[in-house]
């Protein structure tokens, strides 16, 4: 090859390397989960389209292939490791490609590895990573100028009242401005240009706030750990009397807070503040704390089971169902990540992976340091280096990573990999041997496009399309829902595309299914709806048989169309996988009254009940069948306990003091619903047929009569219904 055409492709690759950053600003609207898909495909694109073009350059000139360093090594053996776990895991399909959702199994972690490779190999100077950090920290200042927007309601948050800009998630968009504030302190320190200075400080002063108002505990007290340790590596090490001073007055400065913040954490100015409150506030008893303990607490006893290469990337939801606890069915009923970054590798990988992933931050400190002690950084650097590292990994110990944290990370990596082949005796000494196979070469890359070529379409386009496709399905819920043919045919596309969305889509198309059942249509189309989730699911338990949450879904569809036989193994198998899972529960509960089961529904829910004592649904869902089993006393007291009162106004309770004709208690029901919505017609109608039934034709009348009152427009039926009443018929 030409030296003219290397050098285009060199061009090509160095330069495409700056458009990566783009994907920070994505929103896929057409495709499903558009804040994870749309980022996650554009940076898979990219990265492939300059793996092409650099293999070539990596073939035909040595001076762009990868220099050997502990990073390189040891990020090597971390996709080595997970490629082993996604091969002997749980599951390797989901591991291999995640879901939508996430999109973080092992084909992402290869991307992410092309990426370091190919960004260590063009950048050679330390300009071109400056060049890289100002294009990052100017995609960061349009990303920050869209979550002030947000701020002050110029356009809606996406998570509430969380600020998550271009992200949809608050903690995402925490962790991404915390990397730019530390790059933007490394440009300060390499900059010259006072004004530019200037500028680089405005932009710190304006992201700050931007990591306070996402409320994300886990990122300001990264953020709070990270300049911590840069302030104690200065005080420590710096020659420097005045950097010594400054470092003791900004400790000092953060223990005043601290304490402040402690003290203080009852006063209004603490509690009207999201962000502080929820600072003050930590405690082991706090709901998410908990929460994440108990998780935390179940990942140890998964990691037990697999401890070597753990249960593989994306199986985390196979280790809450199998050691799933009921306290956590309040809280949040399905986990798929451990909310700690050492579980999750522990998970994922095992010991091994988790070895791997803590020597990235071992190995990046001890060259960092090294580099300090050579005299090739100066400690302001290392220092501000390694903060950035403990700030993210303190991060990571309360949350998870998304693709642009990911890149982010990968990115730093790459300059603490340029900093240590910059400082290496062996710097100097050439990788690889050019030599002469040209035609070898060309066979290579000829390959190395194809494949190219092939993952673009059967791992990129292919996904786009049939999320794209998924989203005008479900758009066409509500226009064409009823239209029975019509949905499945929509859902008949996006199968044929064959990819890893199916499992996703097959959950919808059961969701559908379960909705068509509760609609005005007709029965031959509701059953059409549901045998055809049925199959799909039936599909999915055959591929994937692990998973209880498919076995849930299963038996209700089965329950749906009268198969309570098929429903029960279902169930029954679902509970094998998850035994303590309410939801589970509930649904055998539900096929045990469908087949007048009354005692064995009891006896099932009154097990749930005492699993968690905590939870009212569990209360209120075994009150409703005490009822059914003539324990109303029972009933009334476990209502009492929850909910303060030995009555609710719910129709659930409604229709099983009806099913064992307590008209009384059905009437004290209606007359609860009354008192909170007193204008409802239907309430007063409801209460009146009540009346009727149990023999009170002059209160019906009277319900009647107020009924018109509180509603004129009731009036004319309300007379009517008054009228046969008077004449002694039942209207």
């Amino acid at each position: 090859m030409s030296s003219k055409n290397l050098k285009i492709f060199a061009y090509i690759v160095k330069y495409g390397l700056f458009v990566l950053p783009a994907m920070s600003l994505i929103i896929a609207g057409s495709l499903f989960f558009p804040f994870i898909t749309g980022k996650n495909f554009f940076f898979r694109i990219g990265v492939e389209i300059l793996l092409f073009f650099w293999i070539f350059l990596a073939l035909f000139d040595r001076n762009y292939r990868p220099q050997k360093s502990p990073l390189l090594i040891i990020l090597t053996a971390l996709a080595v490791i997970l490629s082993l776990a996604t091969i002997f895991g749980e599951n390797p399909y989901r591991s291999f490609w995640s879901n939508f959702e996430r999109m973080e199994g092992l084909l992402s972690h290869l991307h992410l590895f092309a990426y370091f490779l190919i960004l260590t190999s063009v950048f050679k100077k330390e300009k071109d990573f400056k060049r890289f950090f100002i294009a990052l920290l100017g995609i960061s200042v349009i990303v920050s100028v869209y979550g002030y927007l947000q701020l002050f309601e110029k356009i809606p948050a996406h998570q509430g009242a969380k600020l998550d800009a271009t992200f949809g998630n608050s903690t995402y968009l925490a962790v991404y401005i915390l990397f730019h504030l530390f790059i933007a302190g490394w440009l300060i320190l390499k900059s010259r240009s006072k004004l530019f200075k200037g500028i680089l400080v405005f932009l710190v002063l304006f992201e700050v706030p931007i990591i306070y108002f996402t409320t994300t505990r886990g990122t300001i007290l990264g953020l709070a750990s990270g300049l911590l340790i840069f302030a104690l590596l200065v005080l420590i090490f710096s020659k420097s009397k005045k950097a010594r001073l400054t470092s003791m007055g900004f400790l000092a400065v953060i223990f005043i807070l601290a304490a402040l913040l402690v003290s203080f954490k009852d006063s209004s100015f603490i509690k009207t503040r999201p962000a502080l409150n929820k600072l003050a506030s930590i405690s082991f008893t706090e709901g998410s704390v908990e929460a994440r303990l108990t998780i935390w607490k179940m990942s140890v006893q998964a990691f037990k089971e697999h401890p070597i290469l753990g249960w593989g990337p994306e199986n985390f939801n196979l280790v809450f169902n199998k050691y799933y606890q009921p306290n956590l069915w309040s809280k949040e009923p399905w986990f798929d990540r451990a909310h700690n970054v050492v579980f999750d590798w522990l998970i994922a990988a095992g010991i091994l992976g988790l070895a791997a992933y803590l020597g990235i931050f071992i190995l990046s400190f001890y060259i960092l340091w090294r580099g300090y002690k050579r005299g090739r950084l100066n400690l302001a650097e290392a220092a501000l280096f390694i903060s950035l590292l403990t700030a993210y990994g303190f991060h990571n110990l309360f949350v998870f990573d998304n693709i642009v944290s990911y890149f982010l990370f990968f990115t730093v990596l790459g300059y603490v990999h340029y900093r240590y082949t910059s400082i290496s005796d062996s710097n100097q000494k050439s990788p690889l041997s050019n030599g002469q196979y040209n035609s070898f070469k060309y066979l290579i890359s000829s390959l190395v496009l194809f494949g190219v070529i092939s993952s673009l379409y059967f791992a990129n386009i292919k996904p786009m399309m049939a999320g794209k496709q998924l989203i005008n399905t479900l758009k066409n819920f509500s226009s064409k829902g009823q239209d029975v043919d019509f949905i499945i045919k929509d859902f008949d596309k996006i199968f044929n595309y064959k990819t890893f969305a199916t499992p996703e889509v097959r959950e919808q198309l059961s969701s559908y299914a379960n909705s068509v059942a509760a609609i005005n249509i007709s029965e031959g189309d509701k059953l059409k709806a549901l045998q055809k989730a049925i199959e799909e699911m039936e599909k999915q338990i055959k591929e994937f048989p692990q998973d209880a949450r498919y076995y849930i879904f299963l038996s209700t569809l089965y329950q749906k169309i009268g198969q309570l036989d098929r429903a029960l193994d279902a169930i029954n198998k679902a509970l094998e996988l998850s035994p303590k899972k309410q939801q589970a529960r509930f649904v055998l509960a539900d096929i045990y009254l469908a087949s007048n089961q009354l005692g064995k529904a009891f006896e099932i829910l009154k097990e749930t009940y005492d699993l968690d004592q905590n939870y009212s649904e569990a209360a209120k869902n075994l009150a409703i069948v005490a009822i059914l089993n003539n324990q109303e006393d029972y009933a009334a007291e476990l209502l009492k306990k929850h909910f303060g009162a030995a009555i609710i106004a719910d129709n659930q309770f409604i229709n099983a003091y009806a099913r064992v004709g307590n008209y009384k208690k059905v009437k004290e029901i209606w007359q609860l619903f009354i008192e909170k919505e007193p204008n409802n017609i239907q309430y007063h109608v409801s209460l009146a047929a009540t009346h009727i039934q149990l023999g009170e034709r002059q209160e019906a009348i009277k319900t009647l009569e107020k009924a018109i009152e509180a509603n004129p427009q009731f009036k004319q039926q309300g007379e009517y219904y008054i009228n046969e009443l008077k004449a002694g018929r039942t209207p």
